[in-house]
């Protein structure tokens, strides 16, 4: 049975963690408010989906599907 839908959790999980990291820096060197709403709403979003992703993971885990 093909895992691929494993490899594309992590590969999310990768992706969505990388952009919550680029949204802290861009936080931090925001040169007004309007910019730093907008990356802390995007970065609300990466840890939101973070979560999903990280539950999706321990669905497998406990269904035996988890073999990364």
């Amino acid at each position: 049975m093909s895992k691929k839908f494993n490899e594309n959790l992590v590969k999310a999980i990768e992706a969505s963690s990388e952009a919550a990291g680029i949204c802290r820096q861009a936080m931090i060197d925001a040169n007004d408010e309007s910019c730093r709403a907008m990356y802390s709403a995007i970065l609300k979003d990466c840890e939101k989906h973070l979560d999903m992703l990280k539950g999706e993971v321990e669905l497998h885990k406990q269904q035996k599907k988890w073999d990364v």
